[in-house]
């Protein structure tokens, strides 16, 4: 069967599942209490589930079985997949912990550690790396912690972008359709049916996580998530030697926003498990975007991403296209923002400096400092209502010259840290 074909019966079988189960996982989690309530980095006003991720950990895997025997009748190998299954089920255990009684992310790191060495033992190993231009070269005993170090990144940065709606499960379809086209190109069945099926699966998800009846893929979702990418793309990397730069294209905001976290709270001198609202889709909304647009902004730059490495990796120049119109689109609404942005006497390299979290200054020239995610929506909610978004007097402002605010000291504690 076609290659292509096998993707979109993937696709198709598992959104059908995922469309279907996901409002029932919503009832799962009001009737368990797995709810994430709101708080001062929420964009949300009342309780939501957090069992999304429940519902297509369940859907991947249902239709991979209802696939195999009643529509391509070709045995998928179980022996991996149910590595997977196994390293799923405690990976959303841990997470499902987190969400219903609140685990410390260090705790939370020694599970992931625990759960990275069970996928390692049976076989789950970087034991490759392929770089453009360098080839391909054995990793030996450096195997094993790099191995680590890429679960961790992926999952734990999946954990860490998971802070507004379809945000995460965007980045995770580029990501599965990404790979698609790479399985494609090199001709390998399995993969293109395993990330087919999870962009179908995450696309359902996606729909509800948008829609009135809100669900959330909780820590458990997005960790399973960062797994199960971290666990394609590590299988393709090896089988069929695809080069990092292109498997790690679809993750640059992830990746990018994990690195500056990091770097941020080392600089405040706050402990780097300590959750905060300084995200870089955090940093958008200080900026002016809504959810919405801060939302579409970091999707294109992940799309142009994509679609530039496959230009290359393909050898389609006409790609370059494309992915240029999605940056350029993304620069476009960061201009308009900066325009209004500008009356406040903030100039471009600033704000830039800032959305990408290189630098924390801006926070005490804005009339933002002190303000709270979900206080800034609500602001924004507001001033949508009344129709006079820009023309609301700014508290800490006199003219157009914002006074200078401290910047808080300690941030309130919260046991989720993405």
């Amino acid at each position: 069967m076609d290659l292509g074909i096998v993707a979109v019966l993937g696709f198709a079988a598992a959104f059908l599942m995922s469309w279907l189960v996901q409002p029932h996982f919503r009832n799962l989690g009001f009737l368990t209490d797995i709810v994430d309530h709101p708080g001062y980095r929420r964009p949300h006003r009342e309780p939501v589930p957090r069992t999304g991720g429940m519902a297509i950990f369940i859907s991947f895997f249902c239709a991979l079985f209802f696939l195999e025997n009643v529509i391509l009748h070709t045995e998928l190998p179980w022996s991996w997949l149910g590595i997977l299954i196994g390293a799923g089920l405690a990976i959303l255990a841990l997470g499902v912990g987190d969400d219903r009684f609140g685990i410390h992310a260090e705790k939370k790191l020694y599970g992931q550690i625990i759960i990275i060495l069970f996928l390692m033992i049976f076989g789950q190993r970087m034991d490759t790396v392929t770089l453009p231009g360098l080839g391909s070269f054995a990793l030996g005993g450096w195997a094993w912690p790099f191995t680590m170090f890429w679960y961790l990144g992926f999952i734990n940065s999946m954990n860490l972008i998971d802070g507004l709606d379809g945000l995460a499960s965007g980045i995770s379809i580029l990501a599965g359709l990404a790979l698609v086209g790479v399985a494609l190109a090199v001709g390998d069945l399995y993969s293109t049916l395993f990330a087919g099926t999870l962009s179908g699966a995450t696309l359902a998800f996606l729909y509800w996580n948008i829609s009135s009846r809100k669900i959330f893929l909780g820590d458990s979702g997005s960790m399973w998530m960062g797994l199960m990418l971290a666990s394609l793309m590590l299988n393709i990397s090896q089988k069929m030697g695809v080069s990092l730069p292109v498997l790690l294209a679809p993750m640059i905001v992830p990746i990018w926003d994990t690195g500056t976290t990091i770097l941020r709270r080392y600089r405040r001198r706050t402990s780097i498990f300590l959750a905060d609202d300084f995200h870089l889709h955090h940093r958008l909304l200080r900026l002016g975007f809504t959810p919405r647009s801060a939302v579409f902004h970091l999707l294109l730059v992940t799309a142009g991403s994509i679609l530039f490495s496959l230009s290359d990796f393909l050898g389609l120049a006409w790609l370059g296209l494309p992915a240029l119109g999605a940056w350029m689109l993304a620069a476009q609404l960061s201009a308009m923002r900066h325009l209004e942005n500008r009356q406040r006497g903030l100039d471009l390299f600033s704000e830039l400096s800032y959305a990408l979290g290189l630098n924390d200054r801006l926070d005490i020239l804005t009339d933002q400092v002190g303000r709270n995610v979900a206080d800034i929506i609500d602001l924004q909610a507001e001033r949508q209502k009344a129709g006079l978004e820009g023309d609301l007097p700014r508290e800490g402002t006199t003219d157009s010259q914002a006074l200078v605010h401290p910047l808080p000291e300690v941030l309130p504690p919260d046991s989720e840290d993405g």
